[in-house]
């Protein structure tokens, strides 16, 4: 009976699946639902990245929208409109009576240091122009800000110097040069949090070194990484042109003449905004690279192998 079973085993139509050793078969599923929840998380990680990005470029929006349009300005903002200077020259008192912001007394009143969701966006109130910084100064701002670069922030420890420790033990990858990697982006790290912690309303001195820091030690961080996986590929050409475009745009917005025009009011937040968003987005575009962008064989094919499988 056994060897009749035997002949006809080999006859019996095997379905899709079945075929297969129950062993490799539940190896197949794990991997597919690993793979599953890898995608998942990738395009969770792109879209908050996209999400951060359409943050800082909508700010002046964002700020007319729940101040004026939702009306939180008439309950949050409570400073008289006569105490407050614009950057560009234009009367306050004018603005506030165009706008209708008037007290429940009927003052006319201004969005001041730390008023409202964001920071008033009719003009730059305390300051000669706009900034990020400015923006965000306000309680539900920097929670904003820290809530939506949080995941590009992950993205640069996972695609950095967390991605680049896994190649300690492949030739060519000193252990000096990850740990300066892994320092550089400890150093952004602490300054980037004391960038959010001082706000321009709270501690204006120390806030700007730490905007200055934070940015030095972002710019150090992926230069670093570029020449681990080498320069000359595909992903290294990539963080350079990315880090270039983010200092070229910082830099113009700063050195941008500041005058009452709209241009010369938000440049420095507009070369911020290019700036902040070229850094943040290239650990999003990296995780799309592929063994193919990289055409060492040594450290550099290792780099990209790992952050493919990521």
């Amino acid at each position: 009976m056994q060897s009749s079973i035997t002949l006809l085993a080999p006859q019996i139509p095997q379905k899709e699946g079945y075929s297969q050793p129950p062993g490799e078969v539940r190896a197949q599923d794990a991997t597919l639902e690993f793979r599953v929840r890898r995608d998942v998380v990738k395009g969770l990680f792109v879209f908050i990245t996209a999400l951060f990005v359409l943050f800082l470029f909508s700010l002046p929006f964002l700020s007319w929208l729940f101040n004026d349009v939702f009306g939180f300005a008439k309950n949050l903002c409570e400073t008289p409109a006569e105490e407050i200077q614009c950057g560009g020259g234009v009367s306050y008192v004018e603005i506030a009576e165009k706008l209708g912001r008037r007290n429940a007394a009927g003052m006319l009143v201004g969005c001041g240091c730390e008023d409202g969701i964001l920071r008033d966006w009719s003009c730059a109130v305390g300051t000669t122009s706009f900034s990020i910084s400015y923006f965000i100064s306000t309680a539900p701002g920097t929670g904003a800000m820290a809530a939506l670069s949080a995941w590009p922030c992950i993205g640069m420890w996972f695609y950095g110097a967390g991605m680049l420790r896994k190649l300690s033990n492949t030739e060519g990858t000193h252990a000096a040069t990850l740990d300066f990697v892994g320092g550089t982006l400890v150093a952004f790290q602490f300054f980037y949090g004391l960038f959010l912690i001082n706000t321009t309303c709270i501690a204006r001195t120390l806030h700007t070194i730490s905007v200055a820091l934070f940015n030095v030690a972002a710019v150090v961080h992926y230069l670093a990484v570029a020449y681990t996986v080498d320069r000359s590929t595909r992903a290294g050409l990539y963080i350079t042109i990315s880090v270039a475009v983010g200092v070229v745009a910082i830099a113009l917005g700063a050195v941008w003449p500041e005058s009452p025009s709209w241009l010369g009011q938000h440049a420095f937040w507009l070369g911020e905004c290019i700036g902040l968003s070229s850094g943040m987005s290239i650990a999003p575009i990296l995780m799309f690279f592929g063994s193919s962008d990289l055409d060492k064989p040594s450290v550099d094919s290792a780099a990209l192998v790992c952050i493919d499988r990521a």
